[in-house]
């Protein structure tokens, strides 16, 4: 997918409409007169809403303030928490994506490209891998530290409830660090796995001290110190049309990653089904009947 391509796959993020592209391919318009500028960088600005949610708007100022001293911050946490090997944690989210050379992959929240540049690994020769993050300042600097040989890559900044794509686009998505603290996080639970083509990987983590560690002497102040590690996973908010979900807890048990397989469609119980080889009508819905 090269620049005309990816401005072309666009669609608004609210309606999933097609967007027109301007003459000099610097302004994308949608049906309503909403316009999105192409940045000289080649940096999309595809948010919504224009003016952000309080939290969302709070999470933008503060990694923007953040972005020189964000990498060392990060480092520092993987050390703390049970000297927790940074390289191989994150190479370890990276392979739930199972990503292959040629594939197509999302990423929400990219930051300053730590994770990015294992899934530019994966995906080259011919991939594509389009970067997001809430923060201009964020992702310059991933588009400054990353490295384009065999790979296309793309940027724009967005908000992961209103991603500016049509369904079935990619063939994984993957997001970790900022989804408790999402305005909208049920929905962007559902638009994670609905640009994400049937039978593709959705990753997604964040803080979450495990329960039975929760009233440990350093888990406590860990918790009192900073409270987004008081969050809870939020199983809740995962989609219905997913398969092989499986939860892990990880560096320290103080963050989860969660990953499932997205399927065309949600799962269904045949409670009509008769059960076999007995003399008498039996299936889950009489069972249900006379259960009340």
């Amino acid at each position: 997918m090269n620049q005309n391509e990816f401005l072309e796959s666009l669609v608004c993020p609210v309606s999933g409409t097609a967007l027109r592209i301007s003459e000099d391919r610097k302004t994308l318009v949608s049906e309503d007169g909403t316009t999105y500028e192409v940045g000289e960088t080649g940096i999309v600005n595809m948010l919504y809403p224009k003016e952000l949610l309080p939290e969302d708007a709070r999470e933008q100022y503060l990694y923007d303030q953040a972005v020189l001293r964000y990498d060392q911050g990060v480092s520092w946490v993987f050390q703390t928490l049970n000297h927790s090997d940074e390289a191989a944690t994150r190479k370890f989210f990276i392979d739930l994506m199972e990503l292959k050379p040629g594939m197509t992959a999302l990423e929400v929240g990219a930051g300053t490209g730590k994770d990015s540049a294992l899934i530019l690994d994966r995906i080259k020769p011919g991939g594509t891998a389009v970067l997001s993050d809430l923060s201009p300042n964020m992702l310059k600097r991933a588009q400054e530290k990353l490295s384009t040989d065999e790979a296309n890559v793309h940027y724009f900044l967005g908000n992961g409830s209103y991603l500016p794509f049509a369904d079935n686009t990619f063939d994984a998505v993957f997001h970790f660090g900022g989804i408790n603290t999402f305005s909208e996080r049920k929905r962007a639970f559902d638009e994670l796995a609905r640009v994400v083509k049937p039978g593709g990987k959705v990753v997604v983590g964040d803080e979450s001290v495990a329960p039975w560690l929760r009233n440990t002497p350093t888990y406590t102040t860990l918790l009192k110190a900073n409270p987004l590690f008081r969050a809870e996973v939020p199983i809740e908010d995962v989609p219905l049309n997913i398969e092989d979900f499986k939860l892990h807890y990880v560096f320290g048990n103080a963050f989860y990653v969660m990953e499932f397989r997205v399927t065309a469609n949600p799962p269904e119980v045949d409670v009509d089904l008769l059960m076999p080889g007995k003399d008498f009508v039996d299936n889950w819905r009489i069972r249900a009947e006379k259960a009340e």
